[in-house]
């Protein structure tokens, strides 16, 4: 018989602290032993004037051992106190490490709760591979996004994958701030200090680097969907307009948007014997068939060309501009199509030059043209906005279009910003389009910043956040029932140079939404890793092709689904594109080294090696091991040796050479079934180039 005052006495000798590192061999001091987390209530108080954080994390968690003393995971920051059950505990900071030391031991089982209360100003991560992550300030307050680590620089927490918790975030932040975060919006309580405190409650379990928190002025929109509650929050600087202010004075011409377009802004100049300038400020968003040029002829004559800016924003690249010539005949003055099929910038009596971009952002350009080819003569000018329809290998996505202010006229005359006194276009004339051109929908207008359009990366954005219930009901045929209540993503302006995954809402930079269909695959990989990444969690981090691979490759299934490059020829050009000898090849799949764990490897390689096995197993099988694999592991964790083993159940066949070839081992593996690529869908990449198809040199972020 063992006595319970005994059995106490053993279970003190007996009980250790836990390791201070969950045992990963690419982050050792990651994450920590001797407890399973379960909850995170962070209550927290963020001042975006200043940075300052303060915090009080509440960890429930159970202990897997005899405990006298555990770790948290905790970068830089001021603890002020830790307490565990409600008892004052010791604690002692140790590189990133807090060591908690609890009054009493606690035994294996137990749930117990620590309470930890810091405060501090966290500090973002400068990683090499990723750049800017972490703790993210911007001009009104703060996004959280970072892999693989970001949760340690802002609460205490056991920091790795293999321990995932549910999390209740409470925030208290400026009245006229929004805060979001994972999960389900719970409400928010305003307060007479002029704070409000906004509740988000994520109750399913979440790797530690999944959680996030952005506060600043966003667009929110809620709505419910098959089930699925969709939160959204864009940056509400994206809702406004590209111009958010007139150069001078009040209003500035816009072109409007619409294609097919031909319109002209003209004036008629006495350019001297030495020369004059035409010059103008200028914002350009357009679509890639979209122009802004400056024709001249001499008055009476039909002697058109288009002139160079000074500075070089013109090109003389004709493109496809030829195969517009049946849109806009006129473009021949300045176009022609050669005998070798390519298109020749110079036409029956010009030159071609023009600029087609969206890159300015909202400041006015400087825009200088040179009057001299026409000295001494009566001259047209026309500052033109030309738009074409897009061929089908040109990006579609449509932009506002071309913003002017303050022309003028070196000579003193034709000067104009636009202004309404009473003669808004003081001598410019707004002509219809040239015959043969479709009629012009509209013509230029004089507007204020208040009438403009919402800028086109907000346009995309909403559009793709648009089509998220399509594209999680597209993907839950492939990979089973979403696995959350909740869905959505958040647009950021931080300065971030990738887009992850936090669990039920995705995070963003502005620059992923450039362009529509790269915005809408963007937005199909993060809401991929909701099964595969959060969902399903990787044990390691040498698995992360576990989670990109997956992701590039509901990439792919998306871009077959689209109408454009199938699957197969995704991993066909891929195959024949990459060689052998290309170092992407270098490392196993499954074991990439810390610095390739996020490499452009674990993306185009894992994707290809999905779509080998489902041409190992076909379809209906290779389907039913994806489904298999997040109902089974839901909640939880896996790594490649697990799924290699399901795989093997599932077709009740030996893949342990598949596995081997193509995730295992090193090296190019042979062509699945030894024939080789068709040489019929290997003409090029998709369009942009989708991730995950040219590693070499290159790492991809999702």
């Amino acid at each position: 018989m063992l006595s319970s005052a005994t059995a106490l006495l053993s279970a003190v000798l007996l009980a250790a602290p836990g390791a201070a590192g969950a045992g990963d061999p690419y982050f050792p001091l990651d994450g920590n032993g001797g407890y399973d987390a379960q909850h995170y209530t962070l209550d927290l108080g963020y001042a975006p004037a200043t940075g300052q954080l303060r915090g009080v994390a509440t960890i429930t968690a159970k202990a897997t051992q005899d405990l006298s003393a555990f770790d948290l995971d905790l970068d830089g920051l001021t603890v002020r106190s830790a307490t565990v059950d409600g008892r004052a505990a010791g604690w002692r900071r140790d590189g990133n490490e807090l060591v908690i030391t609890p009054a009493a031991g606690l035994r294996n089982g137990r749930t117990f709760t620590t309470v930890v209360t810091y405060d501090g100003l966290p500090q973002p991560i400068d990683d090499p591979e990723i750049g800017a992550s972490g703790f993210l300030r911007t001009d009104d307050g703060v996004t959280v996004a970072g892999e693989p680590h970001a949760a340690a620089t802002w609460f205490p927490v056991d920091d790795h994958p293999s321990d995932k918790a549910a999390y209740t975030f409470r925030v208290t932040v400026p009245n006229g701030r929004s805060v979001v975060a994972n999960g389900l919006f719970a409400g928010k309580a305003a307060h007479p200090d002029g704070t409000t405190t906004w509740t988000w409650n994520a109750a399913d379990p979440m790797a530690s680097y999944l959680a996030t928190i952005s506060v600043g002025r966003y667009d929110v929109t809620s709505y419910d969907r098959d089930g699925i509650r969709f939160t959204d929050a864009v940056d509400a600087s994206l809702d406004g307009p590209t111009v958010k202010a007139a150069r001078t004075g009040q209003r500035m011409a816009y072109s409007g948007a619409e294609v097919p377009a031909y319109k002209r802004l003209t004036h008629t100049v006495d350019v001297p014997a030495g020369g004059a300038t035409l010059s103008f400020g200028a914002v350009l968003e357009t679509a890639d068939t979209g122009y802004l040029m400056v024709e001249a002829h001499t008055v009476g004559q039909d002697n058109w060309t288009t002139l160079p800016e000074q500075s070089g924003l013109t090109f003389d690249y004709a493109g496809e501009l030829c195969h517009d010539l049946d849109t806009h005949p006129f473009l021949a003055h300045y176009v022609s199509q050669q005998p070798d099929g390519t298109c020749s910038p110079d036409g029956t009596t010009g030159h071609w030059n023009g600029q087609s971009s969206f890159n300015y952002g909202g400041e006015f350009g400087d825009w200088t043209i040179d009057l001299k080819p026409f000295a001494g003569t009566k001259t047209e000018v026309a500052v033109t906005y030309l738009t074409t329809v897009p061929q089908p290998d040109e990006d579609s996505t449509p932009r506002t279009g071309v913003y002017l202010d303050d022309i003028k006229v070196s000579t003193g005359h034709s000067d104009t910003s636009f202004e309404n006194d009473g003669d808004t276009w003081d001598g410019w004339a707004l002509p219809p389009a040239p015959a043969g051109s479709r009629a012009n929908p509209g013509t230029w207008r004089s507007l204020t910043a208040a009438r403009l359009p919402m800028s086109a990366t907000g346009q995309i954005a909403h559009a793709s956040f648009a089509r998220e219930p399509e594209m999680l009901a597209f993907m839950a045929r492939s990979f089973g029932p979403y696995p959350f209540d909740t869905a959505g993503g958040i647009v950021s302006p931080a300065l971030f140079d990738f887009a992850l995954e936090t669990q039920t809402r995705p995070t963003y930079n502005t620059g992923f939404f450039g362009w529509q269909d790269i915005a809408d695959s963007t937005v199909v990989h993060e809401l991929a890793h909701q099964w595969y990444g959060d969902n399903v969690s990787i044990k390691q981090w040498k698995d992360t092709w576990l989670n990109e691979g997956f992701a590039t490759y509901a990439q792919w299934l998306w871009s077959e689904h689209e109408g454009r490059t199938s699957a197969q020829g995704q991993f066909d050009y891929s195959y024949s594109e990459i060689p052998a000898d290309d170092s992407s090849w270098n490392t196993p799949l499954a074991d990439p080294g810390a610095d390739g764990a996020l490499g452009g490897a674990v993306y185009g390689r894992g994707a290809m090696a999905l779509q080998a096995l489902r041409m190992t197993v076909g379809d209906s099988t290779f389907f039913k091991i994806l489904k298999t694999w997040t109902a089974e592991r839901s909640g939880g964790n896996g790594n490649s040796h697990d799924f290699a083993a399901l795989a093997s159940r599932v077709t009740r066949r030996d893949l342990s050479g598949f596995f081997t070839a193509w995730v295992f081992s090193a090296g190019k593996p042979p062509y699945p079934g030894g024939s080789g690529p068709n040489a019929k869908v290997t003409a090029g990449p998709p369009r942009h180039g989708l991730p995950g198809l040219l590693p070499t040199g290159r790492t991809v972020r999702y």
